[in-house]
């Protein structure tokens, strides 16, 4: 009996039947006039705001003082030099998209259509440019003080981003990159997809550890911040660019064995 479920697992591990092969990217409704628009007007938002920033930023704070839990886990998180977990952020909010991006041409190239990788970019950035819409739009609403304000010298020069900390724009945009190119790259069928969820989401976990760390955000402008990216990046491409035949992402493979059936899903 002990070596019952070495062998139960044994059996179920070899018994996985592959899924039936298909010529080339499983094809994704899409429209490259609608999804472009839909794309640049969402960054062209994001970036307007940016630049008006100073403009529509609250002059004080709304929210000011932290709970317990945020307190707590601040102390136990912050660098003694934050300013190197703050440029360590930067780096992979420039490299997670342009690693997805080139992860897309080169799965869909291997795939047999290289166009479907440019197409899996589209819809990661429109996902991505929605996700930070709200983002920004929560921010100027909430008007929540940065750590590094409440806890810093009351005597410096006031800036623009003082009372922008709620929610963190730097985990939402990773985990809604990461998710999205990993929704896509699973609904068209790329063998990859298990390594674009799996680097994806460290990447974006390090993002939101990193924010807080460089004493720029609170863990619960991190959590928020992962859960709508997250949420922004399975449901969007799923919602707007189903399967063309109309299928899940995965069939259901299932084979019986001695002890049990197998499943991939």
């Amino acid at each position: 009996m002990r070596r019952a479920a070495p062998l139960a697992v044994a059996l179920a591990a070899a018994s996985i039947a592959p899924l039936p092969a298909h010529a080339g990217p499983q094809p994704l409704e899409h429209d490259l006039r609608v999804d472009g628009a839909v794309a640049l007007g969402a960054w062209a938002l994001y970036a307007g705001a940016e630049l008006a920033k100073r403009d529509l930023a609250p002059s004080s704070c709304r929210f000011c003082e932290p709970n317990a839990l945020d307190a707590s886990v601040r102390g136990a998180l912050l660098w003694s030099h934050a300013e190197r977990a703050r440029t360590a952020s930067d780096g992979i909010a420039f490299v997670l998209p342009a690693g997805m991006v080139a992860h897309q041409l080169l799965a869909a190239r291997a795939a047999g259509d290289t166009n479907a990788g440019w197409v899996d970019a589209l819809l990661v950035a429109e996902a991505a440019g929605l996700a930070m819409d709200v983002n920004q739009i929560v921010k100027l609403a909430v008007g929540r003080q940065r750590p590094f304000v409440h806890y810093g010298d009351p005597g410096r020069e006031p800036g623009p981003d003082d009372n922008l900390s709620f929610y963190s724009g730097h985990t939402t945009f990773a985990f809604a990159v990461a998710a999205a190119a990993g929704t896509v790259s699973s609904m068209r069928g790329y063998d990859s997809a298990p390594w674009v969820w799996g680097v994806g989401m460290t990447l974006a976990a390090a993002t939101g550890w990193l924010r807080i760390a460089a004493d720029e955000h609170y863990l619960t402008d991190v959590l928020v911040g992962a859960g709508t990216g997250l949420a922004a990046g399975i449901a969007l491409p799923r919602l707007l660019h189903p399967r063309e035949d109309g299928t899940s992402a995965r069939t259901v493979a299932v084979t019986p064995i001695p002890l049990g059936i197998a499943g991939v899903f």
